[in-house]
């Protein structure tokens, strides 16, 4: 049996408090986007998923490694607040009664998630012109238009520095640039 290790060391709530007040107008920013990134589609506000982020590290609820920064941690509070909140709306069904028989009787009809097909094609229109738009921000950059296109269809990490034969501190620079194009472009996020 192999000896256990040691527990990462966590910074204390007192050390998270500090840290906060401490935090720059940019990291606030980092954090406002984050939660505007897993708030969406996921039946809660940003703003409540910040503040929730916040108080569960604050109380000691969630303990953040010493060793992490403090945005990546409340990222990781967050969409895993993000994905419980959608887990439990999706597990609680809404009940509708519905007139059967000239009002006399009722049954139960559950609400219909599906989208119409008219939904559905225009939520794949939507989603081709956003990704078009974020492809022809790259254009003058073939390394990272090939990036991007690969994200969107889902390829991970090593498969994509792979395909684009660059190291490791290019790749991670390349997604740099890639991510400050995308904010640069879109700083509220994708409008119509």
């Amino acid at each position: 049996m192999a000896p256990k290790e040691p527990a990462a060391a966590c910074l204390s709530t007192t050390d998270i408090e500090s840290a906060l007040q401490a935090l720059p107008n940019g990291g606030w920013v980092r954090l406002r986007k984050i939660a505007d990134v897993f708030a969406r589609g996921h039946r809660i506000e940003a703003h409540e998923l910040l503040h929730d982020a916040l108080l569960r590290a604050l109380d000691g609820c969630r303990r953040c490694p010493s060793n992490v920064d403090l945005i990546k941690f409340l990222g990781g509070v967050m969409r895993s607040i993000a994905s419980d909140t959608l887990k439990t709306a999706k597990r609680r069904q809404e009940l509708h009664l519905v007139s059967v028989t000239d009002g006399e009787e009722s049954a139960y009809d559950p609400p219909d998630e599906q989208p119409t097909a008219e939904e559905a094609l225009v939520t794949a229109q939507e989603i081709s012109r956003i990704k078009q738009a974020i492809i022809i921000l790259f254009e003058d950059d073939p390394v990272a238009q090939i990036m991007v296109e690969g994200k969107m269809e889902d390829m991970d990490g090593e498969e994509l520095r792979a395909l684009t034969d660059l190291d490791m501190t290019a790749f991670a620079s390349k997604q740099k640039f890639i991510r400050r194009r995308i904010n640069k472009a879109f700083p509220e996020g994708w409008t119509p």
